[in-house]
């Protein structure tokens, strides 16, 4: 018995109608992903950090509770809670206490080489710390490109 060998019985112009219609989706989904404004990124990939690392324990008595993203000033906002009660008690915290967290965070942000893209672009970065017990602000500072670079 002889075997030969056939071509596809599929004619060449269908062939190619056919690979068309299986591209079609794929570059349907390139050219959307293309057309993403920086700010549109920025916005998704903080609701996506919250959604992946959120909520957080950043240190003993701090939880990390969401990222989020503004277009004026264009920045990264970071949502902290105070947990310990002497932090979270209501008083005033003491001024030279958040002026050594203000400057901790400073410090931090400047050899934070993971932001690189976003102080390239000018970003402020603010670091707003509540209270787990109230839901009041007892702290938040913001930095621009004049206090990391």
């Amino acid at each position: 018995m002889s075997h030969t060998c056939t071509r596809s019985t599929m004619h060449p112009k269908r062939h190619m109608r056919t690979t068309r219609l299986f591209l079609l989706p794929a570059l349907l989904v390139l050219l959307a992903s293309c057309t993403e404004s920086f700010s549109d990124r920025c916005r998704r990939e903080a609701k996506e950090y919250t959604e992946r690392e959120c909520p957080r324990l950043e240190h003993q008595y701090v939880i990390m509770d969401s990222m989020t993203y503004s277009d004026d000033p264009q920045g990264f906002t970071y949502h902290y809670r105070f947990t310990e009660a002497l932090l979270d008690s209501g008083t005033t915290i003491d001024p030279e206490l958040l002026e050594q967290l203000g400057e901790h965070i400073r410090q931090g942000l400047r050899q934070n080489i993971t932001l690189k893209a976003y102080k390239e672009r000018d970003f402020t970065f603010t670091y707003r710390y509540l209270s787990a017990r109230s839901d009041s602000l007892l702290f938040q500072v913001s930095f621009g490109p004049e206090d990391y670079k």
